[in-house]
């Protein structure tokens, strides 16, 4: 078991994990047995991912879905079906609160394989779920809207997206990422460099604008004590300070409608609360922009509130969740893309399952291995993975005559 925790739990490699159990028998001094090579520990992260995967689906109970593509990773997405409860739990969903009911890879999915998906996850659960949540993509709606479920769109993405309809071709602020930008690459490794801004992802950039909005509003207020050059340097910034201050006012709404929503759940008296929010905030006394920003934003909460249909549910409005599920992927694909997607995705059931030891002292890893041969996970994988390329190009070029 400390094998697996030790590779699922943390960001290390698989011959890591061996390194670590080593300095524990020096450190305790006490044998730990024979120590497994890193093949067997990847071994038995996969038998009991698939195990989990094929056996645990929640059954009884009223959850929802929770759907999302990864990244493109050799041309191919996984796309990912969780199960969360229904009702929330008065607090942000954690791991070990979710399922993973579906994992499915392709070159792409329209919007009659989403609804595929979701009826395969349905039959695996033995019910429909009660709503699902997703970004804005329309496959993803549309599948859920063929599917005749309920259908909630995620808080974050949208509010970042009601701030990039109005600002993302706004002059004055292409004006000033453009500036930030160039600073950047001016400034680089140079004895300015230590006041440089945070780097501007370039995907999902407004749902990240905290950062650098942050950064503009102290530079604006630091500005004065600064010496000459650095002043002179970073004084660009003074015929943006409305723009900043504005930016300000937006993050800081952003941010509220966020955690009040993640905390406390989306249902008729926090829809109040944030629509309250937003007439006072962003609307009241504002500019054309931010009350752009507001309209948008208000427009947002109404629709999601309609779907509610009058139920008193307090209902999961967030797909956090299934991100941080795809960062714990990222952290484990091989830097080499020809590999694409491997077994090793069965990780990705078995770690809601064992990211609390409580939960993970309640499965039975000895017998979850026996059940598990290792020719199930090659038949799972030549049925829903493609063929590693890397594995390929070593047959073919061994195979040279």
């Amino acid at each position: 078991m400390l094998c697996v925790l030790i590779y699922v739990r943390t960001g290390c490699g698989l011959r890591t994990v061996i390194s670590i159990i080593g300095i524990f028998e020096e450190v305790t001094g006490e044998p730990l047995g024979k120590l497994p090579c890193y093949n067997s520990v990847a071994n038995w992260v996969r038998k009991l991912g698939l195990s989990v995967y094929e056996d645990d689906a929640p059954q009884g109970g009223k959850y929802a879905h929770i759907i999302d593509e990864s990244i493109m990773i050799n041309k191919e997405k996984l796309l990912v079906v969780l199960g969360v409860p229904a009702e929330h739990t008065g607090k942000p969903l954690n791991h070990d609160d979710v399922t993973i009911l579906g994992m499915h890879i392709g070159n792409r999915f329209k919007r009659n394989d989403v609804k595929e998906v979701i009826d395969k996850a349905s039959e695996k659960t033995g019910s429909s779920p009660e709503y699902g949540i997703s970004d804005g993509a329309h496959n993803l709606v549309g599948g859920f809207k063929d599917a005749g479920i309920a259908h909630h769109l995620d808080i974050s993405h949208t509010l970042g997206n009601c701030m990039k309809h109005v600002y993302g071709k706004d002059a004055d602020f292409v004006s000033l990422t453009e500036k930030l930008g160039k600073i950047r690459l001016q400034y680089h490794l140079t004895d300015k460099a230590w006041l440089l801004p945070p780097n501007m992802r370039a995907m999902a950039r407004f749902m990240n604008l905290r950062e650098w909005v942050t950064w503009g509003q102290k530079m604006l207020g630091c500005l004065d004590s600064l010496d000459d050059d650095m002043k002179e340097a970073y004084s660009f910034l003074l015929q943006y300070r409305d723009l900043i201050d504005e930016l300000g006012v937006c993050v800081e709404s952003v941010t509220y409608l966020e955690t009040l929503c993640k905390r406390e759940g989306f249902g008729l008296r926090t829809n109040a609360l944030c629509q309250h929010h937003i007439i006072r905030n962003l609307i009241g006394n504002a500019t054309n922009r931010r009350a752009c920003v507001g309209l948008r934003m208000l427009d947002y909460f109404k629709r999601q509130a309609a779907v509610l249909n009058d139920s008193r549910q307090i209902r999961n409005i967030s797909s956090d969740i299934i991100e941080s599920e795809f960062g714990i992927l990222k952290s484990k694909v091989s830097s080499n893309k020809l590999h694409g997607f491997t077994p090793m995705i069965l990780m990705l059931p078995l770690y809601p399952k064992i990211a609390v030891y409580s939960d993970a002292k309640k499965q039975n890893f000895k017998v979850r291995l026996a059940n598990v041969k290792l020719k199930d996970i090659d038949l799972w994988a030549k049925e829903n993975l493609s063929p590693n390329r890397v594995a390929l190009r070593s047959r073919t070029l061994n195979n040279a005559s």
